[in-house]
């Protein structure tokens, strides 16, 4: 019975652990892009790179959202949610 709560107690503190470990690492990839965009001039590079990572990355995003059907393109070109109809970033620019 001991070894089951060892083994209880060792698998909740990994699990903690390991969360502990994601967010930082996603918090850490926060601040390098935005150390990229706030830099001076001499770094017009990284900017660059950081910016077309954050671009990729909407991009892959908006690809996922499309495959699954839940948003579109309206007549004009804009990304609208297909239940609802309204622009995707409508609930974002409200906040």
């Amino acid at each position: 019975m001991i070894i089951l709560y060892a083994l209880a107690g060792s698998g909740a503190i990994i699990l903690l652990l390991l969360y502990l470990w994601l967010k930082e690492r996603k918090q850490a990839q926060r601040e390098y892009i935005a150390y990229g965009l706030r830099s001076g001039d001499d770094s017009d590079e990284n900017t660059k790179t950081n910016l077309n990572m954050m671009e990729a990355g909407y991009r892959e995003a908006l690809n996922r959202l499309e495959d699954l059907g839940e948003v579109g393109q309206d007549q004009w070109g804009q990304w609208v949610w297909k239940k609802s109809g309204k622009p995707l970033g409508d609930i974002l620019s409200r906040n």
